[in-house]
């Protein structure tokens, strides 16, 4: 039991250990506002656009993608999507708070911790099926979030047109980034290989001074987001928002993967999946880890409550210690990890 709990202190602490670092330099006015805002900027146009596209890319091929288990988990989170949309509506009056607290209730933190916490539970096997549903997985999520945020922004109740929406997306960054680096992935079908299986051309062995910086740019997307994030969350704001910081982290702890893994549990009965100990520890990290911190930074990029978003990245990733650990001693105990 205490090395579970080990394990899901060790996974979640480095993120809260950044995030404290940045509010530590915000508290002794290493940053100011104006600094922050642009770090938030250039992190979201930038680093977070490469570290989707190096997330992609990385992949080795598309025969990597468990296909049973992408279609289930895709539909999944879908059903789970229109539902927090409907609750979300019910839950608060601000506009620009509903599409965040959708976010925080579909939208994981799979693409930083869901493969490691995969691997810490079931070896190698745990890995590769992470890294098989992590691109369409983060596809969708980025997506998803895009239209929950371009929807719900702005404090007014206004509809905002589907080609409103649709120019949004097709310009956000995220979604660049994403596309780019499945259009490599799908290009890379085409590459012949030599006699030992290698590609006859790749970014990192044929263009190694391009794919240096845009990885070292990649690697730093996440520490410098969770820096920012730290750094601007301003803890005297939760008065006026306890119940939709409360609402988001039920969700996204708690109603997600009970619902998650009921759906599995029926899948399973009806054929579609097999729920072994590798699968098991996937849905965990896809449907249990804390919000994803992204979610923040374009919260605040896109006209919604960029406060509530940070709120709800800093109260999951600490509860998540504690959640993460009681659903890894349920499955451990019931025999399914």
């Amino acid at each position: 039991m205490l090395e579970n709990f080990a394990f899901a202190f060790n996974a979640v602490f480095p993120i809260l250990a950044l995030m404290v670092l940045g509010y530590f330099l915000k508290y002794i006015q290493l940053f100011n506002d104006d600094t922050l805002k642009r770090m938030n900027t250039f992190v979201f146009r930038c680093g977070l656009s490469v570290m989707m596209f190096c997330n992609i890319y990385s992949l080795d091929n598309l025969s990597n993608i468990p296909l049973n288990l992408m279609l289930f988990t895709l539909g999944s989170i879908i059903l789970l999507t229109l539902l927090y949309t409907g609750i979300a509506v019910m839950a608060t009056r601000r506009n620009d708070r509903r599409g965040v607290i959708i976010q925080s209730g579909f939208r994981s933190n799979f693409a930083v911790i869901g493969a490691a916490l995969a691997s810490s539970l079931c070896g190698t096997e745990g890995q590769l099926l992470a890294t098989g549903i992590q691109a369409p997985g983060i596809i969708y999520f980025n997506v998803a979030a895009v239209l929950c945020l371009t929807a719900f922004s702005g404090p007014g109740g206004e509809r905002v047109s589907s080609g409103v929406i649709c120019r949004r997306i097709a310009a956000n960054p995220l979604i660049l980034g994403l596309f780019s680096g499945v259009v490599c992935l799908i290009l890379r079908e085409f590459i012949p290989r030599n006699a030992q299986g290698e590609l006859l051309f790749s970014l990192s062995r044929s263009l190694p001074f391009l794919y240096a910086p845009l990885n070292s740019l990649a690697n730093m997307a996440t520490p410098l987001v969770l820096i920012v994030i730290g750094a601007q969350t301003d803890f005297r704001a939760t008065s006026g928002m306890k119940r939709e910081i409360a609402i988001g982290v039920a969700l996204r702890l708690v109603v997600t993967p009970v619902l998650g893994f009921l759906m599995a549990f029926a899948a399973q009965r009806a054929g579609l999946i097999s729920l072994t100990p590798a699968v098991v520890s996937v849905l965990l990290a896809f449907y249990g880890s804390p919000v994803a911190v992204a979610g923040a930074v374009m919260a605040d990029s896109m006209g919604c409550d960029g406060e509530l978003a940070r709120q709800h990245v800093v109260w999951t990733n600490t509860l998540s210690m504690v959640t993460l650990f009681l659903w890894i001693i349920l499955f451990r105990q019931t025999g399914l990890l």
